[in-house]
């Protein structure tokens, strides 16, 4: 049997398709893994969405006219997590004051955050993460809210609020895994997770009106130490 040589240039194709293959079925994999990625992480999370109807929607969009010249109730694509301490015992005192929608400095709508951790380390979500909610002057059109259940002491300062929680080992916890799973859904990078004593400082700062933040809760030095964890 004779057998049938195979040029040069004909291998040279065929190895060239095989690398071209084997570089389709990486890219293929490595893409796919990637969509999936932020689901495999996502912490369990309590759905316990306040009240965002119609009226309260057109509040946020007129309130985001005003501060960022932007008529949307609509978060696209957050580029920031803001952290935030809430000044009571309970995850229900916070969650009744966002449902409640008192005006804030004179504003509708209220103050909420997307997110409450529970001292116990159970996340409950209370905004849909396409709608803005108003949890920090300059950040609430390309920011996430977190809040901490952690209430105030006499004579103790808000460092130390903060430190009571990057203490208690569930929450923090919570509070990290969900910031790495929010972190990698939105690809937000590791500097632009702050407390929200540092948002005025942020490069993602905006608001029109002058207005500026006066917050106590998580200053930088406790942000960095959360950070170095995540």
């Amino acid at each position: 049997m004779r057998l049938k040589l195979v040029s040069k240039p004909a291998v040279a194709v065929a190895l060239v398709v095989l690398a071209s293959c084997i570089v389709a079925t990486f890219l293929h994999t490595t893409t796919a893994a990637a969509k999936t990625s932020a689901a495999d992480i996502k912490p369990p999370i309590v759905k316990k969405y306040i009240a965002f109807g119609t009226a309260r929607k057109a509040q946020m969009a007129d309130y985001s006219k005003r501060h960022y010249h932007q008529h949307t109730a609509k978060l696209n694509k957050p580029k920031v997590i803001v952290l935030h301490h809430t000044g009571g015992s309970t995850w229900q005192s916070a969650w009744w004051t966002f449902e409640n929608n008192t005006a804030y400095n004179d504003e509708l709508p209220g103050v909420v955050a997307h997110f409450i951790i529970g001292k116990d380390g159970t996340i409950y979500q209370c905004l849909p993460l396409n709608l803005r909610g108003r949890h920090a002057i300059g950040m609430n059109w390309t920011a996430i809210g977190i809040e901490f259940v952690q209430e105030p002491r006499d004579g103790k300062d808000a460092h130390w609020m903060d430190k009571q929680i990057l203490a208690r080992k569930r929450q923090v916890r919570a509070g990290l895994r969900l910031v790495r799973y929010l972190r990698l859904r939105f690809e937000i990078e590791r500097a632009n997770v702050i407390g929200h004593a540092m948002a005025d400082g942020s490069p993602h700062f905006l608001d029109y009106t002058g207005a500026r933040n006066h917050a106590g809760d998580w200053h930088k030095a406790e942000t960095k130490r959360f950070r170095s964890r995540l």
